[in-house]
């Protein structure tokens, strides 16, 4: 009876690692494949913002009988027309913030604090938009709504009547610096690895550099 017991135990052991062995990897693939899918979307919204172009169909303008511009046809054309005319050139921090996203599932099999990182992410986006629609809004590219979008006029209404100096040199700074901030946190970019990998790669380039400097003779025969 004692060693059946023991069979028992061994038996369900075996069960729960292969359980826990397989939860694990089907977790890992998960995040991994969610990943790839946040790098595809940054890639294809690069691609679509690329190949933009005002004449093309949009939700508010509707079909066109002119050719499409976009790389990926009317549906490219509405969904890029719809994040630049709402967040203007603060639509790009989105990208790289989708794409760093993919990047920490696909390499580190998590992503903390999610909840926190969308907050962050409609924060940048409210002082970036009105960042540029306090300093840079005028626009030949996008041209219903400037280089800030709608929602730069809306920040810009709403702060402006609790904030009477927006309009200040240093009040432009301090949006500007607020952006910066609150997309490093969204995008959870870890500025000490990339100003240490940074200068690592100029040093590396340097010592390729040294290297190749061939000795020369001065001696003459």
């Amino acid at each position: 009876f004692h060693n059946n017991d023991k069979k028992r135990v061994l038996r369900f052991d075996m069960n729960t690692n292969f359980l826990n062995s397989l939860t694990n990897f089907l977790k890992k693939r998960t995040f991994e494949f969610v990943g790839l899918l946040l790098i595809s979307l940054g890639i294809a919204l690069t691609i679509s913002f690329a190949t933009y172009s005002p004449s093309d169909p949009s939700f508010v303008y509707g079909e066109s009988n002119s050719e499409i511009k976009n790389f990926f046809g009317i549906f490219g054309s509405k969904i890029s027309d719809f994040l630049l005319q709402s967040f203007g050139l603060i639509s790009f921090l989105i990208l790289f913030t989708l794409i760093s996203w993919g990047l920490k599932l696909i390499f580190e099999k998590e992503l903390k604090n999610i909840i926190f990182k969308l907050l962050f992410l409609i924060l940048y986006l409210i002082f970036g938009c009105t960042f540029l629609h306090t300093t840079f809004n005028n626009s030949f590219w996008l041209i219903d709504n400037g280089n800030s979008g709608f929602v730069g006029k809306i920040g810009y209404e709403f702060l402006s009547t609790w904030f009477p100096y927006i309009d200040n040199t240093y009040s432009a700074y301090g949006l500007l610096l607020l952006t910066l901030i609150f997309f490093i946190f969204s995008a959870d970019l870890n500025i000490k690895k990339i100003i240490t990998g940074t200068f690592s790669m100029i040093a590396s380039l340097f010592r390729r550099k040294e290297n190749t400097i061939h000795d020369v003779n001065l001696e003459t025969s």
